[in-house]
């Protein structure tokens, strides 16, 4: 199973399926909240011993975007993800975390950014 299909398979029922790689739905589409989007920011190739530093082996990025239109509820989410995040498989350190407020959607934001580490 690829890393993208573990993602979704963990967390989707966190908000109702609605988990999305990239990006959220775009007018005239109307977004439906709480929502996670998923971005792969990087993988990095390890190569050792028992591996070539191919996509088994490399260090893979994750931003994980948490939305909801309540303070409240974005904040539940993330403690949600947190839990369902250390029971991963490969394993997954949080590497940053933080919080913001979007004006034009009237949304609140956490994001999360881990780091997998492949196997060897």
């Amino acid at each position: 199973m690829t890393l993208e299909a573990s993602l979704f398979a963990a967390l989707k029922s966190l908000v109702g399926n609605r988990m999305s790689p990239n990006a959220f739905p775009q007018p005239p589409a109307v977004p439906t909240w709480p929502a996670i989007r998923y971005t792969i920011i990087d993988a990095v190739p390890v190569v050792d011993i028992c591996g070539d530093g191919d996509d088994a082996t490399a260090e893979v990025r994750v931003q994980l975007d948490l939305v909801a239109e309540k303070y409240v509820d974005v904040r539940a989410l993330r403690l949600q993800v947190l839990s369902a995040m250390a029971s991963f498989t490969p394993p997954a350190i949080l590497e940053l975390s933080s919080g913001v407020y979007d004006a034009e959607t009237k949304t609140h934001r956490e994001i999360l950014q881990y780091v997998f580490h492949g196997s060897s």
